[in-house]
C-alpha cells in the first residue's frame, strides 16, 4: 500500500460497503457502491469525492465560494448501519 498524503479516510476505506449522501438543500439523498466508484474514480481522499459527486448530480452551486453553497455531505449515520 501507498503511503497516503492525507490524514482523512480515503475511499478504500469503504471498499466493499455503500457511500450516502445527502444535502439539505436540495434533498437529494443517494447511495454509491464504494466498489464501483473506486474503479471509476480510482482511490481518493473522502472530503474530495463529495464536488465530484455534487458536479455528476448536475448541482449548480457547487462551485459557489461564499454564498449559496452546496451543502452536500455524507449521511455518516447511514454509512454505519
Amino acid at each position: 500500500m501507498r503511503k497516503r498524503q492525507y490524514t482523512a479516510a480515503y475511499l478504500s476505506d469503504y471498499a466493499g460497503r455503500k457511500i450516502c449522501v445527502i444535502c439539505p438543500n436540495c434533498g437529494m439523498t443517494r447511495r454509491y457502491d464504494a466498489d464501483a466508484m473506486l474503479k471509476r474514480i480510482e482511490d481518493q481522499p473522502m472530503p474530495s469525492i463529495l464536488p465530484k459527486i455534487a458536479r455528476a448530480e448536475g448541482c449548480k452551486k457547487v462551485d459557489n465560494v461564499y454564498s449559496d453553497r452546496c451543502r452536500l455531505h455524507f449521511d455518516i449515520d447511514a454509512m454505519r448501519g
